[in-house]
């Protein structure tokens, strides 16, 4: 396979996995509104929110875990959570541009420690209000996350033809 072969490939992972990022936002919003229509939320109501809440962070991860292996190659075993998502607001010189900006990053930084508190709520309970909070910053951001990841896909567009002028040439 040629370089920009796996650069379509990489292009066209990437849009799969944008699609489950706005299919999970998608369940987050019909949950919001589930929920806002439920006169007496319990427990499981905030829980089923926080499961979409858990299930969107999830989603991005995998996007940016695919970026990370495709252009650097290397995952570091501590922190890498915090870690990726630092990583994919570097444009790394000579390799590729940032994939998202620091507000992004930093909105996107609550859901991932939601997460991290929401996998280990057998051990405590779950705060409504914490899950609304988190909620309120999730609201649209697959919307924002779109301009970038076409941004991206563009760069990968002209990453591929500028690959494939080069073999031209050869």
């Amino acid at each position: 396979m040629s370089d920009s072969d796996r650069l379509g490939l990489l292009r066209a992972e990437l849009e799969h996995d944008f699609s489950i990022i706005c299919e999970n936002a998608g369940k987050n919003r019909d949950m919001t509104a589930r929920l806002a229509q439920t006169a007496a939320p319990d427990e499981f109501d905030y829980a089923a929110l926080g499961y979409t809440l858990h299930n969107l962070y999830n989603a991005f991860e995998g996007y940016f875990l695919r970026v990370a292996k495709f252009f650097e190659n290397e995952i570091e075993s501590e922190g890498w959570h915090k870690s990726l998502l630092d990583r994919m607001t570097l444009a790394v010189p000579e390799l590729r541009p940032a994939l998202i900006d620091r507000v992004l990053a930093d909105r996107l930084r609550e859901l991932l420690m939601f997460r991290h508190a929401f996998r280990n709520v057998y051990s405590s309970t779950l705060i409504p209000e914490k899950v609304l909070f988190v909620n309120r910053i999730a609201e649209k951001i697959d919307e924002d996350l779109r301009q970038c990841h076409e941004q991206f896909t563009l760069f990968l567009d002209s990453l591929a033809r500028q690959l494939d002028d080069d073999a031209d040439y050869e």
